[in-house]
């Protein structure tokens, strides 16, 4: 019985020093904390090969934008890998909203995220730079910035929070909705109570023209909207359309005070630890899937626009967008208190 007793002791303690020779120490962090799964896949030539399979999320509907925009990514880069990486699209929010998302993405519990690129700002300050109003003449502005040396600059302000900005998709000019009548002037907006996206200057922005601006999730507009809660929203026309805004929502005033993106983001330890060429590859299909879709968006901006006109939405278009503007300093005041202007001058100047 003693000798019994003496060799279990004996194994407990080599377990023990087992256990803590294995343990992490304090302060290691892996640099994905939910690695990616691995799966054979076929390839194109026919051969198995050993997939790696990532997850990438995002909040809006199958379907729209922020899929299509997802989906041509997951293809570019299953096709470009030759079936070495695949990508599973988590839709509608599955994996969380925004800013979760991006916690996800921080830690490596998602490996990619297509999120509202105002929703950067909670993470890095300085990329409210892009929700500025009237900073984007037009879409051709747009579509230079995109392949700018400044975006390229400007996206790499992410790297430091472990998230990599791999592209914007541009998704069109924000204009604002109404039930109570058509905006022509600044005038028609005071006292209007209207939702926002939960960013400063958007805050700001309907402040200085006179609004009541409520800032609000997303997920709550339609309710709000309908409900009477609030009298009027600012969207692109693609996401009224997307998001049947019409139904609560009687004019639409063709204001273009902001221009709307959406973000590709990666998670930066992830990317780093793949080959150059890989690096390369996830890189370019990011920066195609957002010029691929871009495009689509820009061109679909009639056809949604008509199909809301013939719902029985009413459509003007704001003929002095300069005295909106006019209105605008003190948003830029205050902003360039606590940001640098590098990348407003930057973006400004392209021509």
């Amino acid at each position: 019985m003693k000798k019994t007793s003496i060799l279990l002791v004996s194994l407990l303690l080599v377990l023990s020093i087992l256990a803590t020779a294995c343990a992490p120490k304090t302060g290691d962090t892996p640099a994905v904390t939910n690695p990616p799964a691995s799966t054979p896949a076929e390839a194109p030539s026919g051969d198995k090969v050993e997939a790696t399979v990532f997850k990438l999320g995002h909040i809006a509907a199958p379907n729209t934008a922020y899929d299509n925009f997802a989906n041509e990514f997951k293809k570019l880069v299953e096709e470009r890998s030759d079936g070495r990486y695949q990508i599973e699209v988590y839709p509608a929010g599955q994996l969380g909203v925004d800013r979760e998302l991006m916690e996800s993405l921080q830690i490596g519990n998602v490996h990619f995220t297509i999120v509202t690129a105002s929703d950067i700002n909670q993470f890095v300050p300085d990329f409210a730079v892009q929700d500025l109003p009237y900073l984007f003449r037009d879409w051709d502005h747009v579509e230079k910035f995109l392949v700018s040396d400044a975006a390229k600059e400007m996206f790499g302000l992410t790297e430091s929070v472990g998230m990599t900005t791999l592209s914007f998709m541009p998704r069109g000019f924000r204009h604002v909705t109404s039930s109570k009548g058509p905006i022509n002037t600044p005038d028609d907006l005071k006292g209007l109570k209207i939702r926002v996206a939960e960013s400063e200057v958007y805050i700001d922005t309907f402040k200085a023209l006179g609004a009541n601006a409520q800032a609000m999730a997303w997920a709550e507009v339609f309710t709000a909207l309908q409900q009477k809660t609030i009298d009027a929203h600012e969207n692109t026309v693609i996401t009224t359309r997307d998001y049947k805004i019409d139904e609560v929502q009687k004019y639409m005033s063709e204001t273009g005070h902001f221009f709307a993106f959406a973000a590709l983001q990666m998670n930066s330890n992830l990317l780093k630890g793949m080959s150059a060429e890989d690096q390369e590859m996830f890189t370019q299909a990011g920066l195609e899937a957002s010029q691929t879709l871009g495009k689509i968006q820009r061109e679909a901006e009639a056809t949604a626009k008509e199909e809301l006109i013939s719902k029985g939405m009413v459509f003007n278009e704001v003929a002095d967008k300069a005295a909106f503007e006019a209105k605008m300093q003190p948003v830029y005041d205050k902003f360039f208190k606590n940001h640098s202007d590098k990348y407003f001058n930057l973006i400004k100047a392209i021509k």
